[in-house]
C-alpha cells in the first residue's frame, strides 16, 4: 500500500484567476496548498471549504498565510477565490492550527 498522497487536479475559476493575478498569488502556490494544507474547514453558511498554508508572496518576498476558498476535496478541486491573510483573519474565520 502506498503512503504517497495523490495530487488533486486543480481547476481555477475565472474569479479566482483574476484575484490571484491582482494579489501576486502563483498557481504553483495554490496547487501546493490544496495538495498539502495546514488546515481545512467547512463553511456551512457559504457551503464551501477553506484551506490555508504558508506560501512565498512573490511581491513582498516573505512567507505569508494564503487562504484558498474551494469546492469539496475530490480528485478535482475548483478554486473559488484566493487571498493573503494574517493570523487574526484566519482565527476569525475559524482556523485553529496556527
Amino acid at each position: 500500500m502506498s503512503t504517497r498522497k495523490e495530487k488533486r487536479i486543480v481547476k481555477i475559476s475565472k474569479h479566482a484567476n483574476k484575484r490571484a493575478l491582482e494579489r501576486s498569488i502563483s498557481k504553483k502556490n495554490i496547487r501546493t496548498i490544496i495538495n498539502n494544507p495546514v488546515e481545512t474547514i467547512y463553511d456551512s453558511k457559504r457551503e464551501n471549504y477553506k484551506s490555508f498554508g504558508l506560501a512565498l508572496n512573490s511581491f513582498t518576498k516573505t512567507q505569508e498565510y494564503l487562504l484558498i476558498v474551494h469546492s469539496k476535496f475530490n480528485t478535482h478541486v475548483t478554486i473559488i477565490t484566493v487571498m493573503w491573510m494574517n493570523k487574526g483573519g484566519l482565527k476569525k474565520i475559524g482556523f485553529n492550527k496556527l
